[in-house]
């Protein structure tokens, strides 16, 4: 969801500066790339722990981060360039599943605020795994609940956390660079720069 439907990495970096503030740390663009984006909050918290040497009350943080979200995303909510369009045209010839490392409650928001929660047979969300990405879990248990075999699903993801947790649990991975440069999706089966490119080649697969 965050940097492929909507282009909210910023919120998302913004809440994690805000909370991690009063702690006396003070994060740069590139600390919340190569530690939080892609990653469950919870892993991101950890890996700041670990980088700035610090104990922090993590469970703490979790609900303050995500109270800070639900604040910020509808102050600055913006799709992706044509995503939207995507997920509409796709939805008329496949079956369409959500795997995102947000809490359930930010998917809902964005879900809702962009009026395209009907076109997600299955949702799978941080809340609801146990290891996030790049752990292959979310994309095994989206799959299992499709009722599908991970190599008969194709997944499109921005970091290279997600592209490597799509490749580990087996399926057919499509990298785009709305956050990422190409050279953080090398391991992806195919990268593209805009949406575009995406619903022409997920034909191509699919023929």
């Amino acid at each position: 969801m965050n940097g492929v439907i909507i282009d909210d990495e910023y919120v998302h970096e913004m809440a994690f500066g805000e909370v991690l503030q009063p702690f006396g740390i003070s994060i740069s663009h590139q600390d919340y790339l190569e530690n939080c984006a892609g990653r469950t909050d919870k892993a991101g918290f950890e890996a700041m722990e670990k980088k700035f040497s610090r104990e922090l009350p993590i469970d703490d943080l979790l609900d303050r981060k995500s109270e800070a979200y639900l604040r910020l995303f509808p102050i600055y909510k913006k799709s992706c360039d044509d995503v939207i369009d995507l997920i509409k045209n796709l939805s008329k010839s496949f079956v369409l599943a959500l795997t995102s490392s947000a809490s359930r409650a930010e998917i809902d928001l964005v879900l809702k605020e962009f009026e395209i929660d009907s076109y997600f047979k299955i949702i799978v969300s941080a809340d609801d795994v146990s290891e996030g990405k790049p752990n292959p879990e979310p994309y095994l248990k989206t799959t299992s609940m499709l009722g599908l075999r991970p190599e008969e699903c194709v997944v499109i993801e921005d970091s290279r956390s997600g592209v490597v947790s799509a490749k580990a649990a087996g399926c057919f991975c499509i990298g785009v660079t709305t956050t990422h440069p190409r050279d953080m999706l090398t391991d992806a089966d195919l990268v593209v720069d805009s949406f575009e490119e995406i619903f022409a080649a997920i034909g191509k697969i699919n023929n």
